[in-house]
Formats: structure tokens, C-alpha cells, sequence
């Protein structure tokens, strides 16, 4: 069992690290040439956010200075890390080269709560909920600001961001501030005190054994005392599952992930829908907080179970280049860009140098399913909540009728990239990039939400540090307090 548990946590940690070999200059200005040719060449949306001047003066500052500074991978991962979070792009991924030893790291479970840094967990003397205030007379601030770079989000949106430092906070600050034999922590208690602490670096596995220790995790308000199970199944598992909240008539259906098997998925969910009508079920909460996304086609088929009428998602996909750049240092693509730019853009204009398709592939599969559910729905999202989720979450948000509760989502509202993806191996760094070709631009019925945002909740609800301390699932919390009001 502890080797499937260590196979679902690696879900969670990046396991590739840089190398620390020094590089010369042209070994760097090499590496980032390549990266920048792929970027501007190839990125759908290079300027959505950042103006054309603004990036020529970002790539010219690493060419005159930046390269002279840089000296090894590392140096250089950090650097092409802040140049690609100007594109504001979730999809696009600067991924470390690998090395098949991880050292031992900053081992303290973090949870993100209004700015600040807090205990997940009740380790190292530490009590859950207690405030990290600094790291090696570091402060958190600085700590988050350093780390933020390496969380890619669509648009402005932070709540993908913090999430994601969350879970990767003790190799992000391997990432930057190396290694370390021990770190003193300074915290504040709930109870006010504040404390300093020595705590050794830990290895990656034996953070991982305790991952599932989270009380975000909200194994507590669910009373099941078994946390690993309980993570297994409910939090790391990724096949959809139903249960119920007899006092109030409810159905929870949580869907963790829509990257699986689009018959197998669809076939899942007719068994799932049909025990919430045996059931006789008046409302319906859908979870879809965890899920980063997958296959379009499945958050299409989940959304027709809960839609009367024929519904749309997309107004058209664009790309501006027809075949990939610097095809010598692509490691994997999941198809031939020729042949799918061919087959998928056979009918796009091309208008300014880009390929324009109106025509959404998918738009036959938007209709409601035979037997749909007629009850109150409501959907939790939240910052992990990405592409095809997003796509989801959006759907819901467009009807109008469903109630979308939790934080904002990590994918973006009005348009996002992907549909396409290759991942390159830069030649002498060995750092990865993870690019996507083609632009989304969606169908929204509310046009006067803010460009760059995600999808927003209509009740926004987020979590305190008493709902930490105490382990309440708060967003879910809300929603069935106010179907018990109803």
C-alpha cells in the first residue's frame, strides 16, 4: 500500500530537478535563443497580456545582462520561469531537467489563507493553524513573492497560484533558495504566542507519507478517522463518485478529473445519475475543486446531464503557426502537428497571419442527455479548478441556473490556450518547455467581467483559520446550510 501511495503523491510534487553543472554563456544564450524562437513563433497569445514592445525590452534585457548573470540550469530555469509568467498562460510549463535523486527539503505542510502561510498540519511541535511567519529570518511575504513564478495561471488570477505553491512549497524553496540541513521557523500559535523552532530538512518521501495528514483535506468534518484512505478515495481518486446527505435530500457528486476514457467516463456517469434519481435526490452539489482538467468531451457530457437545451462553449480557435518550431528538440507532442493542423483547421480563414476556426468541432455533443437532473444544482470550484473543469464551470456559470460557489477558478474566463501541446527539451540545460498552440477564445454570456480573471463564483466562500484548526469543509459547508434554509 505504501508504494500506491507514493505513486498518487507524486501526482501532486514535480520529481524532475535541475542539474548544478556551470554552463558557458553561449551554452545559455543557445538554450534561451531556442526558448524565445519557440515562444514567439509559436504561442497563440503572446500579447493578450504583455505588449509586443514590452516583450522585446524583457528579451533584450536577458540578452545584454541576463545571460552574462546566469551560469548554471538553475540560473537559467529561474530566469526563462519569469520571463514565461508574462504570458499569464496555466498551460505553458518551464519543467526542471531530471536527476534521479531528490534531495531533502522544507518539510512543514503549508496552507494558504488570506495572504499568510499556515500549518496544515500538527507536525514538528507545530500546531495546525499556527502562522509561519518567517524561514530563516525570511519572511513569508517575500517567500510567496519569490515562489509565484513558478505557479503558471491563466490571466491575473492568484487562487491556481497559491495552490499550487501549496503543494509543491518544499521543492519550490529547494528551487530557490537551495539546499538546507535544517531551517528555523518562526511561527505564531492560534493562541497568539510566538515561537522559534529548528527544523531539519526532510526527504521527499517522508513528506509525502504525511500528505495526506492535511486538515484542509477536511477528513475531519467527513468523521472518517482513516486520512489515508480517506485522501486516497476522495481527494487523489479519479474516477467520479456519488454520496448523499440523507437530512437534507442531497446528492454530492465529485468529479476529480475529466482525463479519463470518454466511454468509460460517460458510462460512469449514466450509473451515477441514475442512483441520484433512485435516490430521489431534490438537490445536487457537484465537486469539481480538484479536477485540473482533461478531456473536453467529458466536461460536454457532464454538463448535458444537468442542461434543458442545447448549449455552446466556443466561438472560435486560432493559431499562428502551421508547423512547429525548432522540431529537433521536441521530446513529445501526442500527435504530428502537420497532419493536425491539416485535419483541425482545414476550414480556417486566415486573417493577419493567424487561422482562424468558427466552426466548434464539438458543438454537436452539446445537447441534453435523454434523462437529465431537474433539482437545485450547485457547483464548488475553486483554484485548481482548470481547462476542461473550467470549461465546466463556465457552461454552469452561462445558465444561469446553477449556483457556483468556492473561490475563483485557475483557468481563464474569456480565453484560454491548449487543444495542442509539445514539450520541448532545451539542448544543453536540459530544462523542458511545455507549449500549447492553439487559442480559445469561449462563449460568455456575462461580458462585464474583468479580462484575465477566471470563472467567478457567485458566493464566493474561502477558507478561515478556524475552519483549518477545526478541519470544516466551509465551502460545502455553505451550501448545504443554505439548501437546509430552503
Amino acid at each position: 500500500m505504501k508504494t500506491k501511495f507514493n505513486i498518487i503523491f507524486l501526482i501532486f510534487f514535480p520529481l524532475s530537478i535541475f542539474g548544478q553543472g556551470e554552463l558557458t554563456e553561449e551554452q545559455i544564450l543557445e538554450d534561451f535563443t531556442i526558448f524565445k524562437e519557440i515562444l514567439t513563433i509559436g504561442h497563440p497569445s503572446l500579447y493578450e497580456y504583455t505588449p509586443k514592445v514590452v516583450w522585446d525590452s524583457i528579451f533584450n534585457s536577458f540578452e545584454q545582462k541576463g545571460v552574462k548573470e546566469a551560469q548554471t540550469p538553475n540560473d537559467l530555469f529561474k530566469s526563462i520561469t519569469s520571463i514565461a509568467e508574462n504570458v499569464k498562460d496555466g498551460h505553458l510549463n518551464i519543467l526542471h531537467p531530471k536527476i534521479d535523486t531528490l534531495p531533502t527539503m522544507f518539510p512543514v505542510l503549508i496552507k494558504f489563507i488570506d495572504g499568510k502561510f499556515y500549518s496544515d498540519t500538527d507536525d514538528f511541535g507545530i500546531p495546525v493553524g499556527s502562522e509561519i511567519i518567517s524561514i530563516d529570518n525570511k519572511s513569508s511575504q517575500i517567500i510567496l513573492n519569490d515562489m509565484l513564478k513558478y505557479a503558471p495561471s491563466d490571466g491575473f488570477n492568484l487562487t491556481k497560484k497559491h495552490l499550487q505553491i501549496e503543494k509543491e512549497f518544499g521543492i519550490l524553496h529547494y528551487y530557490e533558495y537551495g539546499i538546507k540541513e535544517s531551517y528555523s521557523v518562526k511561527y505564531s500559535t492560534p493562541d497568539g504566542v510566538d515561537k522559534i523552532t529548528d527544523i531539519a530538512s526532510k526527504s521527499f518521501e517522508s513528506i509525502g507519507n504525511r500528505y495526506p495528514s492535511r486538515n484542509s483535506h477536511f477528513a475531519l468534518y467527513h468523521q472518517d478517522v482513516n486520512r489515508v484512505e480517506y485522501f486516497k478515495n476522495r481527494i487523489a481518486g479519479k474516477w467520479p463518485f456519488v454520496y448523499f446527505i440523507d437530512s437534507i435530500n442531497t446528492a454530492v457528486l465529485t468529479v476529480n478529473s475529466f482525463g479519463l476514457d470518454p466511454k468509460e467516463f460517460k458510462s460512469k456517469l449514466i450509473d451515477l445519475f441514475r442512483e441520484i434519481k433512485k435516490e430521489k435526490a431534490e438537490s445536487l452539489i457537484i465537486d469539481i475543486r480538484q479536477n485540473v482538467g482533461g478531456y473536453r468531451i467529458n466536461a460536454i457530457t457532464l454538463f448535458s446531464f444537468l442542461t434543458s437545451k442545447p448549449f455552446k462553449q466556443r466561438i472560435f480557435e486560432s493559431a499562428i503557426t502551421d508547423v512547429l518550431p525548432h522540431e529537433k528538440y521536441l521530446v513529445h507532442t501526442l500527435s504530428d502537428y502537420t497532419e493536425f493542423f491539416k485535419m483541425y483547421f482545414n476550414s480556417a480563414k486566415k486573417e493577419d497571419g493567424r487561422w482562424i476556426l468558427t466552426e466548434d468541432h464539438l458543438q454537436a455533443e452539446m445537447v441534453p442527455y435523454k434523462k437529465t437532473f431537474n433539482g437545485n444544482a450547485y457547483v464548488l470550484i475553486g483554484g485548481n479548478t482548470f481547462s476542461a473543469a473550467s470549461a465546466f464551470a463556465l457552461s454552469a456559470k452561462n445558465s444561469q441556473n446553477i449556483t457556483l460557489v468556492g473561490e475563483e477558478t485557475g483557468g481563464a474566463y474569456y480565453f484560454h490556450t491548449g487543444q495542442f501541446s509539445a514539450l520541448y527539451e532545451l539542448p544543453n540545460s536540459k530544462i523542458m518547455v511545455r507549449l500549447p498552440f492553439v487559442k480559445i477564445d469561449k462563449y460568455v454570456s456575462d461580458k462585464s467581467v474583468p479580462k484575465g480573471s477566471g470563472i467567478l463564483p457567485d458566493k464566493e466562500v474561502t477558507l478561515t483559520i478556524e475552519d483549518l484548526v477545526k478541519g470544516t469543509d466551509s465551502q460545502l459547508d455553505y451550501v448545504v446550510k443554505l439548501i437546509c434554509k430552503k
